[in-house]
């Protein structure tokens, strides 16, 4: 059963009940009226893909995406890092 937005016209609640989808009015829970008429909701929004590191390497290798710039640098900046603190890793 899908989760439904009512709104009095009585006191203007707004609620949601879990009713049928034939279901056009619903009584309050805050003054019991039995007007209160089903509102349009709007929809939720997808939920956000996460790529697994393999999925997101094959894409970076469709799109022609260096890596190898990227892992030089990180390579140069950890060696800088244990230079500065020295070797304490």
């Amino acid at each position: 059963m899908p989760i439904y937005e009512f709104l009095c016209p009585e006191c203007g609640n707004r609620f949601e009940e879990l009713e049928g989808a034939s279901t056009e009015l619903a009584e309050c829970p805050n003054c019991g009226s039995p007007e209160a008429r089903r509102q349009l909701s709007a929809p939720a929004r997808p939920p956000r893909l996460v790529l697994g590191s393999g999925a997101a390497r094959r894409m970076e290798d469709k799109r022609g995406i260096d890596r190898g710039g990227a892992k030089q640098r990180f390579r140069d900046q950890r060696a800088r890092e244990r230079r500065a603190g020295g070797g304490n890793d």
